[in-house]
C-alpha cells in the first residue's frame, strides 16, 4: 500500500512545496500545482494499492543495492 495525494478542488495529483510563509504557521507548503490550493488531510488518499509497474521497479531496486 502507498499513499497518494489528489487535490480535493480540482483532482489534480501534482503538487509544489512553496517558500515558508511567517503569516501561515500551520501551513505546511504544499500546494496543488494547478489551482494553487495548499494541501490538506482531506487530500491524502491512505492505503492506496500500489500498482503492478510500480512494485516490479521497486521490487528490481532492492535486489540492486549493494550489501551494507
Amino acid at each position: 500500500m502507498v499513499m497518494k495525494i489528489r487535490c480535493t478542488q480540482c483532482g489534480s495529483a501534482r503538487f509544489v512545496f512553496t517558500d515558508f510563509n511567517e503569516d501561515q504557521r500551520n501551513f505546511h507548503g504544499a500546494c496543488c500545482a494547478c489551482c494553487q490550493k495548499p494541501l490538506g488531510l482531506q487530500d491524502l488518499l491512505p492505503n492506496t494499492p500500489m500498482d503492478p509497474i510500480s512494485q516490479c521497479l521497486l521490487a528490481s531496486q532492492k535486489t540492486l543495492r549493494a550489501p551494507e
